[in-house]
């Protein structure tokens, strides 16, 4: 967990009997915990009883077991939660979940099933109804079938659906004016797309509720953050006078092949006279139905793009796969299938996955993600042998039925697949951690988002004397611009390196002058010499909640605009600058080994790697590649110089899986262990010719766990040994980040 206002120094030692098992981020809230009356004692119980703390935070659900000693005696459930907290953080959600269960009732946690005819009841001339749009749905055809009962529908015009874009502003109009006057339903769709009429939407309802026809009804929908999470899109008068439904789509795997193959019915199988024909389709379409469920519930363990803290484990960006889209790919299939003798395998999962869903996808790791699912599912073992079962599984545990009717078929999804868990989607079973943390994070940050925040100049988290204090010691800490005058007066040769360092350098200077300028008129600020600005304020309040200012994270577009908190990333600025002080002097030499993550622009350095070599060797750079060998040094210092071709580079970590050194190949993680450090890694310049990934992982370099979100894209792709099949690596979302948010 992130211990964001910690000082150095605050915190005594962590005994080497704790130290054998807990982190010092895990310590760094129990010792103070013991602070607390109710907690008197707490760390010295964790000391003497250290086996059994150890055993309790080992298990999957810590939170349903008892406390060593008589902890859970002495506590009350709040104070409960607080260990939860700081030994077992991931787990804090599903804690909060049972104690507000416990607190408040099962209603407040178990969201009860879509119940049109109760909704009505409370709706009126001037209560809106307000849908939340999610990926793959849309309240349409609940509205019509509800309309129907009450004698509502699109033929006798007492019903209109409207799809909000461009020039559907009149016609919107229209239709309110008319069923306000004369009664109807109207269902406004994708509004968050007319930002600029809503507030005309705003008043027509005003009026509705004062003066519209009993039998007036209107429906909206809108998406949750229409792609912007700081867009306030919808009114807050049209939020406030709704009843808002959220039925978002379910995330399990049982459920969503449930509605999956719930989609089709035995007169389908039915339509085939072949009998080998029909066999095949049934087993590839009970296929094709796993493949939607996966892509569905792949999404839960984090989408990269629009998840604040979350996490890009499960695709780096958010893609509307819907139904329209299993029934499309089933036509396809049904008509391959009768066209051909043989199953035409190569195109049926180019269809599937270039085509339909592939239409949406847009991060080519995405992409290779969605299309190594195909190579893995759709291939001949996924029919029967014979009067044999497939001799293949979808995934651990669930082999492919073999295919009797549909009946059968449904009831098989129910009764033989296993538990929920991320190793039937490919991933490690530490993915839940990185999911429920993500959740954590989430549900942290919305808190403190809707609880406001006034720690600018006065009563915040601090006051205007410690942010003064703080401010100080920032501007202490803060060192001078590097010469830029010396260090090019020092270059003989602007070679790809010297350009690359004098890039980095001016960058920092850059970033040193926007930091100094903000503290020094914050200065001024709180000495009463100038009016405090929006910018100034802004710093205040960062200041005093230990978090970025927007002025400074704009100045940055990479690794560091991630990081947590502002001491953390003030230690990063500081360390980039110490890296550059010594790639700069003397003649701007490359480093014995660069520390990737504390540049600005690490892709840049990669490039030019290649340049250099190929600028040594008289090469066209379209003929360049590169490769990646592993070290056995952990520690940059163990390197005694740099390499004659390529570069050393250090400060990486891997999620998940692991480096092996004994080995020198890619492992499964062990588990708990979400991020490990990586050995240094050569990157190693070849011709394409030259080029392999035989025996090689293709692996995606991350700035942050995000991956490849707006401020983040990926940096390059690494080659790592592996022993075992890529295809693995590519489904268990392996990749290296320059940064570990988790210790951020």
């Amino acid at each position: 967990m992130l211990c964001n206002s910690k000082k150095a120094g605050s915190v005594p030692p962590i005994t080497d009997e704790l130290s054998m098992w807990m982190s010092d981020s895990q310590w760094s809230v129990v010792e103070p915990l013991s602070k607390i009356p109710a907690f008197a004692n707490f760390a010295k119980d964790m000391e003497k009883n250290s086996d059994e703390w150890k055993d309790w935070c080992s298990l999957d659900q810590p939170e349903s077991v008892t406390m060593p000693g008589d902890w859970s005696h002495k506590l009350g459930d709040f104070q409960k939660l607080l260990i939860i907290k700081a030994l077992k953080p991931e787990r804090l959600t599903s804690a909060l979940s049972k104690f507000v269960e416990k607190s408040m009732g099962k209603e407040y946690i178990n969201q009860e099933p879509f119940d049109a005819s109760k909704m009505m009841t409370e709706t009126s001339q001037s209560t809106p109804v307000f849908f939340t749009l999610f990926s793959g749905y849309s309240p349409s055809k609940e509205i019509e079938a509800i309309a129907d009962q009450y004698g509502n529908t699109l033929q006798n015009g007492k019903l209109t659906i409207i799809s909000m874009g461009q020039g559907q502003e009149k016609p919107a109009e229209a239709i309110l004016d008319k069923y306000m006057e004369e009664g109807g339903w109207v269902f406004l769709d994708n509004v968050h797309l007319m930002k600029g009429w809503l507030p005309t939407l705003e008043r027509k309802l005003e009026v509705a509720a004062e003066n519209g026809h009993m039998a007036f009804r209107c429906f909206l929908s809108a998406e949750p953050i229409a792609g912007n999470p700081h867009a306030k899109i919808v009114p807050e008068s049209i939020l406030q006078g709704c009843i808002k439904i959220s039925n978002e789509p379910p995330s399990d795997m049982k459920s969503n092949l449930r509605r999956a193959f719930g989609a089709f019915n035995q007169e389908l199988f039915d339509k085939f006279e072949e009998p080998k024909k029909q066999t095949a389709f049934k087993s590839i379409l009970f296929g094709l139905c796993f493949y939607h469920s996966l892509l569905l519930g792949r999404k839960k363990f984090g989408v990269g793009i629009g998840t604040g803290t979350g996490s890009g484990l499960g695709f780096c960006r958010g893609y509307s796969f819907n139904m329209s889209d299993l029934t499309t790919c089933a036509d396809v299939l049904y008509n391959y299938i009768v066209a051909n003798q043989e199953v035409p395998w190569d195109d049926l999962r180019y269809m599937f996955g270039e085509v339909f869903y592939g239409g949406w996808i847009t991060d080519a790791m995405d992409r290779r993600c969605c299309v190594t699912y195909l190579e893995v599912l759709f291939r001949p073992e996924l029919l029967p042998d014979g009067n044999s079962s497939p001799n293949m599984e979808l995934a651990p545990g669930f082999r492919a039925p073999y295919p009797t009717d549909y009946a059968s078929l449904k009831n098989y999804i129910e009764t033989a697949l296993p538990t929920e868990s991320p190793v039937m989607y490919g991933l490690h079973p530490n993915a839940e951690i990185s999911l429920l943390t993500a959740e954590r994070e989430i549900l942290f940050g919305t808190i403190s988002e809707i609880s406001g925040d006034d720690g600018g100049s006065g009563g915040g988290s601090k006051g205007s004397d410690v942010v003064q204090r703080d401010l100080e010691r920032f501007m202490q800490m803060l060192p001078d611009a590097l010469d830029m005058i010396d260090i090019e007066s020092r270059v003989k040769s602007k070679t790809p390196y010297v350009i690359c360092a004098l890039q980095e350098a001016a960058r920092l200077n850059n970033l040193f002058a926007v930091m100094r300028k903000s503290m020094d008129e914050l200065q001024l600020g709180l000495e009463g010499a100038l009016n405090m600005s929006a910018e100034m304020e802004a710093l205040s309040a960062g200041i005093a909640s230990n978090s970025v200012p927007a002025l400074w994270m704009s100045q940055v577009s990479t690794r560091i605009q991630e990081v947590y908190s502002l001491s953390a990333w003030y230690a990063d600025i500081l360390k980039r600058e110490e890296q550059l002080k010594i790639w700069t002097k003397g003649d701007l030499s490359l480093p014995t080994s660069v520390w990737l993550p504390g540049l600005f622009n690490p892709k840049a350095f990669i490039t030019a790697v290649m340049q250099t070599y190929a600028r040594t060797n008289k090469l066209p750079l379209d003929v360049m590649k590169f490769m990646t060998d592993v070290t056995t040094k952990v520690d940059p210092s163990q390197i005694p110089e740099a390499p004659s071709e390529g570069a050393y580079v250090h400060g990486l970590c891997i999620e998940g899986a692991r480096w092996d050194k004994a080995s020198g190949s890619l492992r499964d993680s062990i588990p708990g262990e979400l991020h490990t450090p990586m050995p240094v890694i050569w990157v190693k310049p070849v011709t394409a010719d030259k080029f392999t990934l035989k025996s090689f992982y293709a692996c995606p370099v991350y700035t942050n766990m995000q991956r490849a979100n707006v401020y983040s894209p990926m940096v390059s792709t690494f080659t790592l040994r592996t022993k075992e099949a890529p295809h693995k690596w590519v489904l268990g979302s392996v990749a290296l980040l320059l940064q570990d948010d988790l210790s951020a």
